[in-house]
């Protein structure tokens, strides 16, 4: 088994998607428009995204904009967690994310060995980042 993380924007997935290859230095493998698709949409949703797929190291995440007029929400009980082999990367990851959002969580080195932050991006969407100290 697998669990791949799919988040829905509200019309900005496009910019989304692109910040989030450049942070995790990813590939997009797939990228499919409202307006490629069947369904009907107004003319001024034809260019979303109506599915993409983010590719970087073993990981994909899965984006797109929801249908028009639904009610997006970032907030709640779910926040991804990405756990990165080394300090440096951790901490030039953990920057670019920070871009615009906020952090919740300075790094910081913790009581359980390893380097971790927190922050909200400028998207809205909470990540956890976690680097193992290797002693």
């Amino acid at each position: 088994m697998k669990l791949t993380p799919y988040i829905n924007f509200a019309g900005n997935a496009e910019e989304a998607l692109n910040f989030y290859a450049t942070a995790f230095n990813g590939t997009v493998q797939q990228l499919g428009r409202y307006g490629d698709s069947p369904m009907e949409c107004d003319e001024d949703w034809k260019q979303k995204i109506i599915h993409a797929r983010l590719v970087f190291d073993d990981n994909m995440i899965m984006i797109s904009d929801a249908f028009k007029g639904m009610q997006v929400s970032t907030g709640g009980n779910v926040q991804l967690s990405m756990e990165i082999e080394n300090v440096d990367s951790l901490e030039k990851v953990f920057n670019k994310m920070a871009e615009g959002g906020y952090i919740t969580m300075a790094l910081q080195d913790t009581f359980w060995g390893a380097r971790f932050g927190m922050l909200k991006d400028k998207f809205g969407v909470s990540w956890m980042f976690n680097c193992e100290i290797k002693k």
